[in-house]
This record gives structure tokens, C-alpha cells and sequence, in this order.
């Protein structure tokens, strides 16, 4: 189940950092260079638990009695620690969502569903300011057909996206800016990812798989593929962009006014090649820059795999999958 769950992120005492003042250091005092202090923070599972890392210091997340609890996506805000997560039912199609604000859980699947539609699953977050949006599937509880929904959820409150009918099995991605909502997902219930909503409009991207959201300030970019190579719009102006050096763009990310973006094997820094990759330590799961420093989480294997922690390419942590897994990454300047 652990692996099912794995998949599903992918559509984010091992853990060895020491954050001080010019270096970050693992168990075996390998000194990494940085440019100040910082706090790292990566999430994933430990010995079947949901768990995030601070430094050096694991914190395990309660479950609630949720089987398998995993966490795949983490956020700090404000001094806030934000953890979206998720944990197995009694099928492979049921999946409990998970939250937690500062290591309190908020089960999604109780909290947002209604007497009328039930939650199926949350995919993405954002935390802007003190407002905390999701989105994701919800389902009719109709027991002769299948009716399934895309929503969104601002500090509780449902919007409707689309009405799709089937089962759907993507991952939409969501992001605010000046109260404008944008979700990356699909016009139908189809397995591509083909375009992306501004406030419940959607604009169709053809030929396009988008997989993902960015902002920059208050712009918008959507992600992904077309015309087999990588793909990026800038919503904002309708500029649109292709990048051939890659097959797809896996993830985006915007630090100090510089584009990153990663096809899973390297990182290209505003078109140019920033990180060729290491391909003994696998492929990149997410990935942060601050100060021109370089942190990512990557995974290498197959049938049995090993997570990474590296900071400016020193590997600082690693986890095979037998005790957990490194999924999401968060970086906070002190």
C-alpha cells in the first residue's frame, strides 16, 4: 500500500541535518556550503507513519487510525507548518486525505464532505497570507451511477469546478494570487491533463499536458508538455514558451525573479543548464533554491527504492523505502 500511495503523490530518526550559520551538516559532519542560516524541512513517512523532518529532528504525525499515513506535500508560513497528506482505506480507491497545521490533523475527508457529496481525495494546497485553499474530487452518494465533481475549498468554503460524471484520475494543482483561483486539471474526465481554470473558466491548452502550477510575484505559469518537448505559460500575459531541451517539465520554481525549472533528471536556471543531476541518486522529487543554493529530494530504484536529501549536490540524508521516503521539500531563510 505504501507503494500505491507512493504513485499517487507522483500525478510529492534517519534524516540527518544540522542548519547553522554558513553550513548544513549530517550525521557524519559533511559540511555542506550555504550562504546563511536556514531551516530544511522535508516530509514524507517514517517506518509507516506520516512525518515530517525539521533539521535534524523528525516529527511524526498523528494518523487519526488512518492505515498507512503518508505525507506528500509541506508549507511554512508565517512560522506555520503546513502538511497535506493522505492514508489508505479498505480499497485501492479509497484514499483518506490528510492536513496538518503545526502537527494537529484535520481528516479532509470528514471535515469537507457533506451530507450530499463526499470527498474523494485533495490533490494540491496553498497557503497565502491566513487563507488555506484546496483542491480535489468530490462524489455524489448516489449508489446507481458515478458522479464525481472538481472543487476547490477556500478557508472551508466549496466552489464547484467542473461536474465531470466518471471517475477521474488526475491531479489538479491550485494557486491564488489577489483572490484569483487557478487549477490546473482537465475540461473532462479524460487521463491528460490538457489545460487549466482562472476562477472556474477554463482554457484549453492543445496538444498540451499541463502538470503544474508556479507564480512569481503575481503571475501565473502552467506547466508540463507539448509538441513533445517541455512547455510553459505565462498565464498572466499569455506568453507562451517551449522548451525543447527537455521532454516535459516536471517542476517550476521561482526564486528571486530567476525560472527554475527540472524534467526530473536536471535543473535549468532561467533556459540554462544550473544542475545536471546525479543520476546515482535518482530522480528529482522536488526541489527548493535560496541564495543560490541548491536543495533537493530524489529518489533512485525500482522494486526497492532509496530517498535523498542533497544540499548544493552533498548528499546530507538518505532513507531507503523499507523504513520511508522523502517526498516534498520546504527551505526557510532565518
Amino acid at each position: 500500500m505504501k507503494k500505491i500511495l507512493l504513485i499517487l503523490t507522483l500525478c510529492t530518526g534517519l534524516l540527518q541535518i544540522s542548519c547553522s550559520e554558513d553550513s548544513v551538516t549530517d550525521s557524519n559532519s559533511t559540511n555542506v556550503p550555504t550562504n546563511n542560516s536556514v531551516d530544511v524541512y522535508v516530509a514524507g513517512q517514517k517506518d509507516n507513519q506520516a512525518c515530517y523532518w525539521k533539521n535534524n529532528q523528525p516529527v511524526l504525525l498523528e494518523s487519526g487510525g488512518i492505515t498507512a499515513p503518508i505525507a506528500n506535500k509541506i508549507t511554512v508560513v508565517n512560522n506555520d507548518v503546513y502538511v497535506l497528506g493522505m492514508g489508505a482505506g479498505t480499497t485501492t480507491l479509497e484514499v483518506f486525505p490528510m492536513f496538518w497545521k503545526n502537527g494537529v490533523l484535520t481528516n479532509l475527508k470528514t471535515s469537507l464532505s457533506t451530507a450530499d457529496e463526499e470527498v474523494m481525495t485533495i490533490t494540491d494546497f496553498e497557503v497565502v497570507g491566513s487563507d488555506v485553499y484546496f483542491v480535489g474530487y468530490t462524489k455524489r452518494r448516489i449508489i446507481t451511477f458515478e458522479d464525481y465533481s472538481l472543487a476547490y475549498w477556500k478557508n472551508g468554503v466549496k466552489t464547484v469546478v467542473r461536474d465531470y460524471g466518471a471517475y477521474v484520475q488526475n491531479y489538479p494543482k491550485i494557486k491564488a494570487v489577489n483572490n484569483t483561483v487557478y487549477i490546473a486539471a482537465s475540461s473532462t474526465g479524460a487521463l491528460t491533463l490538457n489545460g487549466y481554470y482562472t476562477n472556474n473558466v477554463f482554457t484549453e491548452i492543445p496538444f498540451a499536458t499541463i502538470t503544474g502550477l508556479a507564480k512569481n510575484n503575481n503571475e501565473v505559469y502552467a506547466y508540463g508538455t507539448a509538441n513533445f518537448g517541455g512547455y510553459y505559460k505565462n498565464i498572466t500575459t499569455g506568453t507562451e514558451t517551449t522548451f525543447p531541451a527537455v521532454a516535459a517539465i516536471s517542476s517550476m520554481y521561482f526564486e528571486s525573479n530567476n525560472l527554475y525549472l527540472t524534467d526530473v533528471a536536471s535543473i535549468y536556471k532561467n533556459g540554462v543548464m544550473f544542475d545536471a543531476g546525479q543520476p546515482q541518486l535518482g530522480g528529482i522529487m522536488d526541489f527548493k533554491i535560496l541564495n543560490n543554493n541548491t536543495y533537493k529530494v530524489t529518489q533512485v530504484g525500482i522494486d526497492s527504492y532509496i530517498s535523498y536529501l542533497t544540499v548544493n549536490g552533498v548528499e546530507a540524508a538518505q532513507i531507503p523505502d523499507s523504513q520511508g521516503t522523502f517526498l516534498s521539500l520546504f527551505v526557510v531563510q532565518n
